[in-house]
């Protein structure tokens, strides 16, 4: 949210054409921020009304011996153990797992891998400071796609749709006792646990109403182009009728 609200202040304001067909305000740069956002504020949502007993924590960051930046999208931690989420925003579109890639469109994107490097990374740091072993469990969280199907499953990583995400966790078997999850999380509360945490200089408050004013913006953009792709297939179907009456007319005429 931080990336896209930056990369919008520096954005030139649009002009009454854009605003009128809906030209999308977001910068070139912003794009691929704005739309992983949308889905990291989606799963944090559902982790964060799993209840009292899991512990949910958002961005941590992992050094460099991990991928995606060495930044952990969100770490669970409740009875049914310890969980290393990353999130891949695909929404409608048509994923499948193979093996250790998911596929999309015959692309391969290396998801799994990176969610299996973080998943260790976390285990590796927790564990240090708990002085025993901590087991992370890695779990790739697909945004709403269109299709999620499974060639080869992928080792040693879970990967579910969003909408499976809470009915998952809740109904996964209970692996940690309470005094062990509560052990867990004060470990992962602790900033020194995790490398080159610094304290939060955001106003996160005023981060959230600056990105929702942006996504406000690109809702009413969407609306926008709705409205005119709308107006455009009914002149087009009147004016289809329009010539078939003509003809119909011209026949009967005759």
């Amino acid at each position: 949210m931080s990336d896209v609200v930056i990369a919008q202040s520096h954005a030139p304001a649009r002009g009454l054409a854009a605003r009128l067909f809906g030209l999308s305000p977001l910068m070139p740069q912003s794009r691929v921020s704005y739309h992983g956002a949308l889905g990291e504020l989606l799963v944090g949502d559902v982790l964060e009304n799993l209840g009292t007993n899991w512990d949910v924590l958002h961005d941590l960051p992992l050094g460099h011996s991990a991928h995606h930046g060495g930044v952990l999208d969100h770490l669970v931690i409740g009875p049914a153990g310890v969980y290393a989420v990353h999130v891949a925003n695909y929404t409608d579109r048509d994923v499948i797992v193979a093996g250790d890639h998911l596929l999309l469109g015959g692309e391969p994107h290396d998801d799994i891998v990176a969610a299996q490097r973080e998943a260790e990374a976390a285990a590796m740091l927790l564990s240090a400071v708990s002085g025993s072993a901590v087991q992370v469990r890695p779990l790739l969280v697909v945004v709403n796609p269109r299709r999620l199907s499974v060639r080869v499953a992928a080792s040693g990583v879970r990967v579910i749709p969003s909408y499976q995400l809470e009915r998952f966790l809740s109904r996964a078997p209970r692996t940690l006792t309470g005094d062990e999850v509560a052990s867990i999380s004060d470990i992962a509360d602790l900033a020194s646990t995790w490398p080159d945490a610094a304290p939060a200089r955001l106003d996160v408050r005023l981060l959230h109403r600056q990105f929702a004013v942006v996504r406000d913006e690109v809702r009413g953009a969407v609306v926008h182009r709705v409205l005119w792709t709308a107006f455009g297939i009914g002149v087009l179907y009147a004016g289809v009728w329009a010539l078939v009456a003509s003809f119909v007319s011209v026949l009967i005429s005759r």
